[in-house]
């Protein structure tokens, strides 16, 4: 079932993963994999309920949390995915996934100053992640801290100099404390990034 997953395969994996549930009803990892690839073809109720069951044999499987969480923000249940990433840092504080997915459920509600806690933490854990960076800038954006946007997309690109949404959004910044050339440089690199894939 993982193989077919990364091959998003998802049908054949949901299928996979049943079998594996059908051989052994009290194994974890099949329900949260399973409720994964219900996720992604939006079965979102179906993979709430396959993380239930997962919590179900082991409360304390903080991974599945983090998985119900997703479900229940792309249902737009951005108080209930909060609980869930929540239970999730609860269980595993180290777990930056869960701070940077709790962050964007905090941005999706306007709490830009909570999203920014978030994330900030999320940084903390693993500093070489470029897209905690820009999600981070987001918030600031969100702001009207300019300059703190600004500086999490350049730490963003200095991570991955590929990055072309970080020029982008770095540029789009640039322009709102009119530094033009500086916007129009930025801007004119993600073009070239997204030119050259």
């Amino acid at each position: 079932g993982i193989a077919k997953f990364q091959l998003e395969s998802y049908n054949e994996a949901i299928f996979d993963f049943s079998k594996s549930i059908k051989i052994n009803p009290k194994y974890e990892y099949a329900y949260i994999n399973r409720g994964s690839a219900k996720n992604k073809l939006k079965d979102y109720i179906g993979a709430i309920e396959d993380c239930n069951k997962a919590i179900e044999i082991n409360p304390q499987f903080w991974p599945v949390f983090n998985v119900k969480g997703n479900a229940k923000n792309d249902l737009k249940d951005y108080i209930g995915a909060i609980d869930d990433y929540s239970k999730a840092i609860e269980i595993n504080p180290q777990y930056a996934n869960a701070y940077n997915n709790r962050g964007s459920a905090k941005e999706d509600l306007k709490d830009y100053v909570g999203a920014i806690d978030d994330y900030s933490k999320a940084i903390e854990i693993n500093p070489n992640n470029e897209y905690y960076y820009k999600l981070r800038g987001h918030a600031k954006r969100a702001l009207k801290d300019y300059l703190g946007a600004i500086e999490d997309y350049s730490k963003a690109i200095e991570i991955d100099p590929n990055d072309e949404f970080a020029y982008f959004y770095r540029g789009y910044t640039k322009k709102a404390i009119k530094d033009y050339i500086g916007s129009s440089e930025d801007m004119l690199k993600s073009e070239n990034l997204k030119n050259n894939k």
